[in-house]
């Protein structure tokens, strides 16, 4: 449905992107990235929102650190999965 948004797709993206370049042994093309960002989406909970405000509340819940800690420990897991066995030579 259009206007709805996944935050945690957001988190992830964010995620993938700052970590992938400090890791130059692993493949960031966009079909690995696609797979590490699916692999972890896969392993958290959806977040949706409608509105900015829906996102800015998100923002604030998502703070803590056991939030933080799932969604990077879920995307340095599909990093490690996928770039240990990426679907192409």
């Amino acid at each position: 449905m259009e206007g709805l948004r996944n935050i945690t797709e957001e988190d992830v993206e964010y995620q993938l992107n700052k970590l992938l370049p400090t890791m130059p042994n692993v493949c960031s093309c966009d079909a690995c990235k696609l797979d590490m960002a699916t692999y972890a989406l896969n392993r958290l909970k959806p977040n949706y929102v409608r509105t900015d405000t829906g996102a800015l509340f998100h923002k604030v819940n998502t703070s803590s650190t056991q939030a933080k800690t799932e969604i990077l420990t879920a995307v340095v897991t599909a990093i490690n999965v996928i770039g240990a066995h990426p679907h192409h030579d």
